[in-house]
């Protein structure tokens, strides 16, 4: 009985050195080929969610705060929104609407936060503003636009680099190389 057990032992010690060999011919035989490669930028945009025209809207107590919209959006795996043709409309608080429209831009659905790229125009009563780089965030309830900017009335243009808006306090600071011109400085009774 002791024999059976010992041939039965070496025969699956047999069966398995065999296995092993076998297995590392395969490897070897398989490294010299080419291997399958999946574009991994390929799969990870085949992996996000599209959706066309999105809307999204942000109300406090019964009032609207502001509205997102787009041509197209796509879900990016870091969270983020990436929306073509944004226009966000901001609402002052005397329900004033004010407009946001760029190329692209990016919303945050936790903090609600909002950057455009490219071609970005803000239209407030008779002043556009044009610039590259915006962003809204919503918990300062701010606009901030940290590079250079351009502004323009019938009566005034503007010019500066960084500059942030409080929607609710209507409060504006421009950080720093501004330059104005006024092309009525006596209606406003500023003398040159």
């Amino acid at each position: 009985m002791f024999e059976l057990w010992t041939s039965i032992k070496w025969a699956f010690l047999a069966l398995m050195l065999g296995s092993v060999v076998v297995a590392v011919f395969f490897v070897l035989q398989a490294g010299g080929e080419k291997q399958l490669q999946v574009d991994s930028s390929e799969a990870v945009k085949s992996q996000q969610a599209h959706v066309d025209k999105p809307l999204i809207i942000e109300r406090k107590a019964g009032k609207m705060i502001w509205r997102l919209k787009a041509q197209k959006a796509e879900q990016e795996l870091s969270g983020s929104m990436h929306l073509i043709e944004p226009e966000l409309e901001l609402f002052s608080e005397d329900d004033k609407r004010i407009p946001i429209t760029g190329r692209e831009a990016w919303f945050n659905p936790l903090t609600k936060a909002i950057n455009f790229k490219g071609d970005v125009v803000a239209e407030y009563d008779e002043w556009t503003l044009y610039a590259e780089d915006v962003s809204y965030a919503q918990a300062g309830d701010t606009v901030n636009i940290p590079g250079d900017f351009r502004i323009e009335s019938k009566q005034t243009k503007g010019r500066g680099r960084g500059m942030t808006v409080w929607r609710s306090e209507h409060h504006v600071q421009v950080g720093s190389a501004v330059w104005i011109e006024d092309r009525h400085p006596y209606k406003m009774q500023v003398m040159p």
